[in-house]
């Protein structure tokens, strides 16, 4: 699990919420469809899920615990699928929100930088952790049920196991942002990072006019290193990416990114640091501690 050195932003891998969070029917019904959400990016539409060498075994464990419903609207003569998760994933969700409102606790302490701690908590959170390894133990069990002949291709290592947990909680945590805005002058992004804001950039991202990708703009990236690394990793997956990436950054830009990657590459032309920086973004190369601690992309 990760760590994170700065003291202000310290983690503590044995918070446990005293009580798990009870809603209200209709914000019930809210959350449901949320983590629903959650699910169907995962296995449907997530980039750097679709780059993992073990996407179809992970999509695999997260179907068969969730269910799908398609809904014909005969208004606009087209289907809607939506995934509804079932009742194990959603209770661990619960618990993963009830640990969320704990952490909150801290925004007075913390001010701007509360996401970031949020966030670093959780993925370091071993009563989190402990019931996430329950959940993937159980879709193990009932893959094995369908077909016990077949179990090498629907195992999980550790490494994948992890990998997925924090997938799931990051990609959570852009859904759950809107929720949040009480704290709004605390949320970096008010705006850009809402349920369905994000879907809906996210299909401008891969929208195609004229046979040719949608304009990569800059102004679209959210100034929050860890949302702005999301948005630049999507399009890292787009065609003809490097053009658009030579024509929207600057240099003092690229070197912030290989800088935010870790990497020493002393490169002075665009068109080599562009495919070093595409290749960090599509092997899903975190950025390191410091930038995360940023307040601004692109800022030292």
């Amino acid at each position: 699990m990760q760590n994170n050195s700065n003291n202000y932003l310290s983690v503590d891998s044995h918070f446990i919420p005293n009580e798990t969070i009870i809603l209200e029917p209709a914000e019930a019904s809210k959350f449901s469809y949320i983590i629903g959400w959650v699910i169907y990016k995962l296995t449907k539409s997530d980039n750097i899920m679709k780059s993992h060498p073990k996407f179809e075994a992970m999509c695999a464990h997260l179907k068969v615990l969730s269910s799908e419903q398609i809904v014909y609207e005969q208004d606009v003569r087209s289907q809607i699928t939506n995934v509804i998760p079932g009742q194990d994933f959603l209770d661990i969700m619960y618990k993963l929100e009830s640990l969320v409102l704990l952490l909150f606790e801290k925004y007075k302490e913390l001010g701007p930088n509360i996401l970031l701690y949020i966030h670093n908590n959780l993925l370091c959170n071993l009563f989190l952790w402990k019931s996430f390894i329950t959940i993937f133990n159980i879709s193990g069990q009932i893959l094995y049920t369908h077909n016990p002949t077949n179990t090498e291709k629907h195992e999980l290592t550790e490494e994948t196991k992890k990998f997925l947990y924090e997938r799931i909680i990051s990609i959570y945590m852009r859904s759950r942002q809107k929720s949040w805005r009480r704290f709004n002058e605390l949320t970096p992004e008010k705006g850009t990072s809402s349920l369905r804001e994000n879907l809906k950039a996210m299909k401008n991202d891969i929208k195609k006019i004229d046979n040719k990708p949608a304009l990569i703009k800059k102004s679209n990236i959210p100034k929050d290193p860890m949302l702005g690394l999301e948005q630049i990793r999507i399009w890292a997956h787009l065609e003809n990416v490097e053009n658009e990436f030579s024509k929207i950054f600057l240099m003092n830009e690229l070197k912030w990114l290989l800088w935010a990657f870790g990497d020493n590459s002393k490169n002075k032309k665009k068109k080599d640091l562009i495919p070093l920086i595409l290749d960090h973004l599509k092997k899903g190369t975190p950025f390191s501690e410091e930038a995360l601690a940023k307040g601004h992309i692109f800022v030292y």
